[in-house]
């Protein structure tokens, strides 16, 4: 089977005729190739190692992975298959003002991940046949630069007439989506009830928070794959509700009736809509989609956050600011820039950082600030003159730098300067911290997306989105221990103390002498004297199985 050309006949069907429901689909998840294309994308997902309820990582998963894709499809084609329960991973988030706020991610299980990558390969060929122009969030060939500049665009070309935004907010989306309307929606394009069934034991799937089990009647968890199909799948019927407002007839109709006009973007469960109108029409629109939600899909708009805006007072969508002033030549144009919130939680999420504790490794806390300074400048690039705030970023982590690294040697700031300082940065003879100002402005071009799966000539790509809230921290589990691997490999110039040959740096582990568990006193194990360089394959591994056989004689 070609899964390629296969998900093109899907899709080319489905555009051909918006009626069509898809009967066989179940049989495709446990054909051999399309199960094997499912695992390479699930392996090459972040968090592939990351282990659900079962405790089993990719890693370990392919080791047998030939057995372990056999069982899997065994259980596919007899309709056997069970999803464990989702192990719920709650992420604790520390706002500026001292508040605490929880986001529960929910972590399938590795088989589970890689059904529900099956499904989401068959299903999504379909949808995207069907889905909006304007519904930019987790589909392929979009990002989220593509929903802001369509908005900048259509301000600067309608300057004129679009005063107004609704600010949409949608409370408690994944928590609150509904089963049973879900299914629903999914059966005027899916007739096959095989499938059909299997997602419904996916959305009612248990779940184990602190070892308890939990049954699960409403809401799918965010972490899942295929919860961001199934999620614009819901929100598609909100789309559709719009175009009313939006197409070119929907407006013309409208405008000799004497209302007013809309323009939609949505992503995920994030949505604005601008207004040509009166506040009093934007409050009417506001008040028809809070009903619309309600009466057709069950959910609530937060009458809190959904604001009602003029634009050119600014407003905030997908973290970006968008605003429309006096421009360089006199005439009113749109900015998009950073929020002064998006650099208050930047500032906020270094000073995280480079708390505390000051025994974790210089080379893994630059290592950590730059994961940090790459997502977020590239998230900002295409934003309006980011140069001022990248400036501001770069200046509280230069500081903040230099003041962790003195804390850890106990050392002046001029000592600092002299023994960490590269030109107008820090760093080891293994790595040097970024500088946000090294991230140049980039345009952001606006574009026509077509459906990916009927242009095979163009690769399909997903965004990555930046995530403030789990960037890591630089903390290691053996505090100090990639300082001391730079240490020992200068000390040993770099040579493995089992073979005597050079090692690349890359290519080198540092590891114990005598072996670690033999010690009572771990910390004894981690000194100097203890340490040496060894090529990771195969000196280190044939080291590693001497030191088991060692420990267990």
């Amino acid at each position: 089977m070609n899964v390629g050309e296969l998900q093109r006949k899907i899709s080319q069907r489905a555009t051909q005729d918006s009626d069509h429901r898809f009967e066989d689909l179940y049989s495709v998840l446990y054909n051999w190739q399309w199960l094997s294309e499912a695992q390479r994308h699930v392996r090459r997902n972040t968090g592939s190692q990351t282990a659900g309820t079962d405790g089993v990582i990719m890693r370990s998963f392919e080791e047998a992975l030939e057995t372990n894709l056999h069982h899997l499809q065994k259980a596919l084609r007899a309709e056997a298959f069970e999803p464990l329960p989702v192990r719920r991973r709650t992420i604790r988030e520390i706002k500026r003002d001292g508040r605490i706020k929880y986001r529960r991610l929910g972590i399938p299980t590795i088989e589970d991940r890689i059904v529900q990558e099956a499904m989401r390969m068959a299903l999504e060929p379909i949808y995207e046949a069907d889905f909006s122009k304007h519904s930019y969030g987790f589909r392929p060939n979009r990002c989220t630069q593509d929903a802001i500049t369509y908005i900048g665009k259509r301000l600067a070309t309608h300057q004129h007439t679009y005063g107004w935004v609704i600010e949409g907010d949608i409370s408690s989306f994944f928590d609150t989506l509904n089963h049973k309307k879900l299914i629903q929606l999914l059966r005027k394009r899916i007739k096959d009830q095989k499938i059909l069934d299997l997602i419904w034991k996916f959305l009612r799937a248990d779940v184990m928070e602190k070892g308890k089990i939990r049954h699960t009647i409403i809401g799918t968890p965010q972490g899942g794959i295929v919860s961001p199909l199934l999620a614009n799948v819901y929100l598609h019927e909100l789309d559709r509700y719009m175009e009313q407002y939006t197409t070119r007839t929907g407006r013309r109709y409208w405008k000799r009736k004497g209302h007013a006009n809309f323009l939609y973007v949505r992503y995920c469960d994030d949505f604005v809509v601008l207004c040509d109108g009166n506040k009093q029409q934007a409050e009417a629109m506001k008040q028809e989609l809070t009903d619309f939600l309600a009466t057709h899909l069950k959910l609530e708009l937060s009458q809190e956050k959904t604001k009602v805006t003029q634009v050119k007072d600014g407003f905030e969508f997908l973290g970006y600011r968008l605003e429309r002033g006096i421009g360089t030549s006199g005439k009113l144009a749109p900015r998009i820039r950073i929020p002064k919130s998006a650099l208050d939680k930047a500032v906020f999420k270094v000073d995280r950082m480079l708390r505390g504790s000051t025994n974790d490794s210089v080379k893994t806390k630059i290592q950590a600030l730059n994961r940090f300074i790459r997502g977020w400048c590239q998230y900002y690039q295409t934003t309006s003159s980011p140069s001022v705030m990248f400036q501001k970023l770069e200046y509280k982590v230069f500081w903040s730098m230099g003041h962790w690294l003195g804390k850890k040697y106990k050392l002046t700031m001029p000592e600092v300067m002299e023994k960490f300082r590269q030109g107008n940065t820090f760093g080891t003879t293994t790595i040097t911290l970024l500088q946000p100002t090294q991230f140049k402005a980039k345009w952001h071009q606006a574009r026509t997306i077509p459906n990916p799966y009927l242009t095979p000539d163009q690769p399909l790509d997903r965004e990555k989105l930046f995530d403030l809230d789990e960037t890591w921290t630089g903390r290691e589990k053996r505090p100090g221990m990639a300082d001391r691997k730079e240490s020992v490999y200068r000390r040993d110039f770099g040579k493995c103390g089992r073979c005597g040959q050079y090692v690349p740096w890359k290519q080198a582990h540092v590891d114990h002498i005598k072996p670690r568990a033999t010690f009572k006193d771990k910390t004894q194990a981690d000194v100097m004297g203890n340490l040496w360089i060894l090529h990771a394959i195969p000196c280190h591994q044939e080291k590693t199985k001497q030191d088991l056989q060692a420990v267990t004689v």
